[in-house]
């Protein structure tokens, strides 16, 4: 659950993305998978193995950025990572809550991974979900 305390309610959900993908970074997916409160909607709990398994996927050794880079692909630390980021946040109209689709920092660079979140609830708490990760 994410608790908010100030009135700028996105930048808070922001700061917890950031935060969550430096976890991963730190080598702390388990951690991070953690944080997040429920599936999704159709159904997926969130794993370590999931996510190296979609990150694989999509950047595996047979794609362009894996042959970019034969070391292998990384979640990088949000403050060192190069370029400009996009984040949007969404409040829905039903009031139920926020979706905030944040680019994801690989190898150094903001990719063109994004992780789609919804934050479930009304102020103060939050339920934290990770809708999906998708190449756009």
């Amino acid at each position: 659950m994410l608790h908010i305390n100030s009135k700028n309610i996105e930048k808070e959900m922001i700061q917890f993305i950031q935060n969550w993908f430096d976890m991963i970074a730190e080598g702390k997916i388990d951690e991070a998978c953690n944080k997040l409160d429920k599936p999704n909607c159709y159904g997926i709990k969130w794993t370590p193995e999931k996510i190296q398994d979609i990150i694989k996927d999509e950047f595996g050794l047979k794609t362009i950025f894996g042959h970019d880079h034969p070391d292998g692909v990384y979640f990088s630390a949000v403050k060192s990572t190069e370029g400009n980021y996009r984040a949007d946040a969404l409040k829905f109209d039903d009031g139920s809550g926020y979706s905030v689709e944040h680019d994801v920092p690989l190898n150094g660079k903001w990719s063109d991974l994004t992780a789609q979140f919804e934050f479930i609830g009304t102020m103060p708490v939050f339920d934290i979900i990770l809708h999906d990760l998708h190449v756009l």
